[in-house]
């Protein structure tokens, strides 16, 4: 007796693309939030990551990165400033993805 009966990847995929972890995260906002409040200084592998300037990241904090996230976000570049504010989460592809994914609200909340 078969208790499971063969199943295509096709019925399968949209359940585990369901299941991605990101989904199941904070949403962007309280990412930038939280990143907002880091000043803490950068891991050093984080420090040698290429900012959306061309420069290298050294010794900028979390909280700097939203910083400039805002001020582009003012400029009206809403693309760099979801750059810079994703960045600030540079050991977290999830908490990348969440601020990518809600990037209206994010820039919405950088504006003010």
């Amino acid at each position: 007796m078969k208790l499971f009966k063969p199943v295509s990847v096709f019925t399968l995929l949209p359940l585990l693309m369901a299941l991605e972890p990101t989904v199941l995260l904070a949403d962007g906002m309280s990412a930038v939030k939280a990143c907002e409040s880091d000043t803490s200084s950068p891991e050093d592998s984080a420090r040698l990551t290429i900012l959306p300037n061309g420069e290298s990241r050294g010794s900028d904090t979390a909280a700097k990165l939203v910083e400039m996230a805002r001020q582009k976000a003012r400029e009206g570049k809403d693309a760099e400033a979801i750059q810079w504010a994703a960045l600030c989460n540079f050991n977290d592809a999830a908490e990348q993805a969440a601020i990518k994914r809600d990037s209206a609200q994010v820039l919405e909340y950088l504006k003010k």
